[in-house]
């Protein structure tokens, strides 16, 4: 669940998309949906499940050293358990629980699945069984079915490499839309009355052509997916020119990455994709950065900074262990959970005011957080609750089906999870609720600061105080709407 420098080079084209219209809010379900990844030991009991739409279980594997390589892997020894209690779970909450195969480490023999019709039969068979009802028994060990919802076809980047352990093939994208085919006409087939959905974790841009580059038109798709889950995130890291936002929701200014939320959503939707048949990323995590400036005395202070190159150790979860199915070779990935810097930096509930040595900062282009330690050039991009609102009303304004995290398990408190939460509003109001009415004593500090004043809501876009909203071209304050 990476965005690369391969994929980023494989891309090859630059992005000019004029600015959209955004659409009324769709009145249809949205979903929120939590990928589980039982390797960080997280309690499955744990899991509000109230708070959820959906739970995919990551992951199931296409490994080249499995006894199989061409069907799904799954310890089951040690991962049924885990599955049985998360379909009971879930099921009893009327929350959806799905199955996500492959991933970055795990999608190593789809290029070759998807190319041979006789392993493409092979490895449906596979994948239904976790969509069957069991008629062994609950005692079984392996039961023949596992009475999951779908199916999320975690091959993120078809045609690209992706990690180096995978197989690829300039026909990937031609023939997974042939596999997607024959999955769909077999759940149809077997579940005309209980529909089971078909998703993906993708790019921000679309699968790749034969020529490496984004394909233009990919309706051929739209029939097969019930939705696609856009991975705006990972959007800077040690591949980058400079540091910049894990996942901004409007594109930086250079040095930065020309990628974003809203990048993603106008490239996939100019490839003809619908807006209700997406659900937006958000990472439940910061990266690390080590700069080399010193970033709290730049004139002017901004999060694009050069930097080494080479990931530092990020919060106390992050391991540079090597990993069994693939061997990329040991590296920190400078991952910080949410709940690590809310428990190691962040202590205080206001999320403005660091522990000592660090410094937060707001960047107000890609609405988006950061921090910066001195002592060792450590800089953290990362989402809290302000910057994940902001990504909730950016998917209701635009119609899509929802949003999902990477992952559930990194969250405090349920903190960002409760944000995601107010997708589920379909009133107009629902951008206001919780929000303070403006008053003209308060000092309103950080931009995008969202206050009511005469039925409408609006953001600042910079420190104000005493200033009445009036949208004025050079006023502080934006009108955002009707509440």
């Amino acid at each position: 669940m990476k965005l690369s420098s391969i994929v980023l080079a494989a891309i090859g084209v630059a992005v000019a998309l004029a600015a959209p219209t955004i659409p009324p809010a769709s009145k249809g379900d949205k979903a929120v949906i939590g990928y589980f990844e039982p390797l960080h030991g997280f309690p499955i009991d744990k899991f509000d499940f109230d708070k959820y739409t959906h739970i995919n279980y990551a992951f199931g594997a296409m490994w080249k050293g499995a006894p199989d390589p061409y069907v799904i892997y799954v310890d089951y020894a040690t991962e049924g358990p885990k599955i049985k209690e998360l379909v009971r779970r879930g099921h009893t909450k009327g929350v959806k629980i799905i199955m996500s195969i492959g991933g970055w480490y795990g999608s190593q023999t789809f290029s070759e699945v998807a190319a041979d019709p006789t392993k493409r039969k092979k490895w449906i068979e596979s994948a239904m069984a976790f969509l069957r009802p069991n008629t062994l028994g609950e005692n079984a060990t392996i039961p023949d079915g596992w009475n999951m919802d779908g199916l999320d076809i975690d091959w993120e980047f078809p045609g690209r490499p992706g990690a180096v352990c995978n197989t690829v093939s300039p026909t990937d994208t031609a023939n997974y839309l042939l596999l997607l085919q024959e999955v769909r006409a077999q759940m149809d087939l077997e579940f005309p009355t209980n529909h089971k959905t078909i998703t993906s974790a993708v790019s921000i841009f679309p699968w790749a052509g034969a020529d490496g580059n984004p394909l233009t038109d990919i309706r051929a798709f739209i029939s097969v997916f019930d939705w696609v889950n856009i991975m705006v995130y990972d959007v800077h890291g040690p591949w980058s020119a400079s540091t910049g936002p894990n996942a901004p929701l409007y594109n930086a200014p250079a040095p930065g990455d020309p990628f974003s939320a809203q990048q993603a959503i106008d490239t996939w939707t100019a490839a003809g994709w619908p807006k209700d048949k997406i659900a937006l990323g958000t990472p439940f995590y910061g990266r690390a950065f080590t700069a080399t400036v010193d970033m709290n005395t730049r004139d002017p202070i901004t999060q694009y900074a050069p930097h080494t190159g080479v990931a530092p150790k990020g919060g106390p979860s992050d391991s540079n262990a090597t990993f069994a199915l693939c061997d990329e070779g040991a590296q920190y990935w400078g991952f910080w959970n949410w709940g690590e810097i809310r428990e190691n930096i962040l202590t205080d509930d206001s999320l403005t005011a660091p522990t000592a040595g660090w410094k937060r900062y707001w960047d107000n282009t890609t609405k988006t957080p950061w921090l910066f330690r001195e002592s060792d050039s450590m800089y953290i991009s990362y989402d809290d609750p302000t910057s994940m609102s902001l990504k909730v009303d950016f998917a209701r304004l635009q119609g899509l089906k929802g949003l999902f995290m990477w992952e559930a398990q990194m969250d405090y408190k349920d903190e960002l999870l409760t944000v995601l939460n107010q997708i589920h509003c379909s009133s107009a109001a629902c951008v206001c609720n919780n929000v303070d009415a403006w008053t003209s004593t308060a000092v309103y500090e950080q931009p995008s600061t969202k206050v009511t004043y005469n039925g409408r809501l609006w953001t600042n876009k910079w420190w104000t105080r005493g200033e009445t909203p009036s949208g004025t071209e050079w006023g502080a304050w934006k009108d955002t709407g009707a509440c």
